[in-house]
């Protein structure tokens, strides 16, 4: 079966992003760990669709139509099903970028991606240009539509776009639709979903029980379908990052640890806790889930001084009517696809037929009171160190290379199984034996460019073990840390 095929693909990797629209653009990931296939496969449970009366019955703000979509917005709602259900990412859509619900045509890659002669390279530049010439050919027939005078004359696609404009009464608007920032294309994601609800398996139980904590809507914790797909290694253009897509100011103001070693965005639960303590900020403030939700991705003070500007809480009034530069496309569609999100996976076997839950991972949390290796870490997981990150994706690049060690106060998580083995190792190895690395005291004449070349290391890593910002503060006499 289709989703067969999807659950077979490993955990990462399988994200290559090239969407000219997502709330998470993602850079790039690790090459996929060959012998984890066959683990996923056998680790997958039935999935079954969300009970929200239940669990969100008495939370903030919310009722049975909290979360239903405004009469404004249900064809916009209805492209993001689409594209959610309909279109691989091997496919896309040309479409008005303003009304969204208004497709020109598809377009397909499939036979661009399955040319074996092809590098990978020339296909990306292949997908590219076919999607120009599809905007070109959009543009042209829009431009035609405009000095047409008789609709009886029209047939085909073109009679079908006049229709579909029918019910637009904006001036010239074949001539506005033909724009250059109007004809856009959207790549599809159904697969991605697929990919989504499995491995939102391993982590929604506990992301429910955190929103149930804090009296939250539990319909919140499916914002990662369009944030991230939940892949934890998600990685924007901007800066955010993990299945939440936090920036790191929001992350640090919300308690969350951001620094060269250690990066608690990326922990799908540590984040969690952040996502529902912005979100319940966000509410707070405009009064709305369709207002808390955009803020999310607009940001709560912006959107405040367009609902103040504006005089009104109507989401879709402040789509419609909003000029502020930074509300663009994203912010604009983030609450509609959020909607469809929800309905696509209450849905989910309807749409794609049987679907599966990748198990909870069978974790315990270590808090450290000593600096750790990488190595001594990856052990605990019986050398596989594909998924020592799968448990632990807080844990950064520098720290996993050996050029820094987790830091002293920070935690891991490791396989329940290997629980007792961990606590027993860190119970018998000396504090001394987990140390930063070594330590120097600077000379005078001394700088970090000639401190690093002693000890072969990267001045970037002695920077970091030292939380050095400015090398010309060095000081005759300053114990610097070499790490290892």
């Amino acid at each position: 079966m289709r989703q067969r095929k999807y659950l077979k693909w490993g955990l990462l990797g399988l994200f290559v992003f090239m969407s000219s629209y997502s709330v998470a653009n993602w850079r790039r990931f690790p090459v996929a760990h060959q012998n984890m296939d066959q683990e996923f496969e056998s680790d997958e449970v039935p999935w079954s669709p969300p009970n929200y009366l239940e669990k969100s019955r008495d939370s903030l703000g919310w009722d049975e139509n909290a979360f239903a979509a405004p009469e404004g917005m249900k064809k916009r709602v209805g492209f993001w099903v689409k594209i959610y259900s309909e279109y691989t990412t091997l496919q896309g859509v040309i479409h008005d970028s303003n009304h969204v619900h208004i497709i020109y045509g598809s377009v397909d890659f499939n036979e661009i991606m399955n040319n074996e002669n092809l590098s990978d390279r020339a296909k990306k530049k292949q997908k590219t240009k076919l999607v120009k010439e599809k905007k070109l050919e959009v543009t042209k027939m829009l431009k035609k539509l405009h000095k047409v005078k008789d609709p009886s004359e029209l047939q085909g696609e073109e009679l079908r776009i006049w229709k579909e404009f029918e019910t637009i009464s904006e001036k010239n608007k074949f001539l506005r639709a033909a724009r250059r920032n109007r004809v856009r294309f959207q790549l599809g994601q159904s697969d991605r979903f697929i990919k989504g609800i499995f491995y939102s398996g391993r982590y929604l139980k506990q992301m429910e029980e955190t929103f149930m904590e804090e009296k939250l809507p539990i319909e919140l914790t499916r914002l990662p379908f369009v944030e991230s797909s939940f892949n934890i290694f998600a990685r924007s253009r901007v800066g955010a990052s993990g299945i939440w897509q936090i920036m790191p100011g929001t992350g640090r103001e919300y308690r969350l640890r951001v620094n060269s070693r250690v990066d608690e965005r990326n922990d799908p639960f540590k984040a969690t806790e952040a996502a529902a303590r912005i979100l319940k900020d966000n509410y707070r403030m405009l009064k709305s889930w369709p207002l808390a939700l955009t803020a999310y991705n607009h940001g709560a003070f912006g959107l405040r001084r367009i609902v103040r500007r504006r005089q009104t809480t109507d989401l879709v009034e402040i789509i419609e009517k909003a000029t502020a530069r930074r509300f663009g496309f994203a912010s604009e569609n983030f609450y509609a696809s959020f909607l469809a999100a929800l309905e696509v996976e209450q849905s989910a076997k309807d749409f794609f037929g049987e679907v599966k839950w990748s198990k909870k991972l069978k974790k315990s949390l270590v808090d450290l009171d000593r600096y750790l290796s990488w190595s001594q870490l990856v052990k605990w997981f019986d050398g596989d160190e594909e998924m020592t990150r799968i448990f632990n994706p807080h844990i950064l690049y520098r720290v996993r290379k050996g050029y820094l060690k987790i830091p002293k106060g920070s935690y891991i998580r490791v396989p329940s199984k290997n629980l007792e083995v961990t606590m027993e190792w860190l119970k018998k190895n000396p504090k001394v034996l987990s140390a930063k690395g070594r330590t120097y005291r600077v000379h005078r004449g001394d700088t970090l460019s000639h401190i690093a070349s002693k000890f072969r290391i990267r001045i970037s890593a002695l920077k970091d073990a030292n939380n050095i910002s400015d090398p010309r503060r060095l000081r005759v006499g300053q114990k610097l840390v070499i790490p290892d």
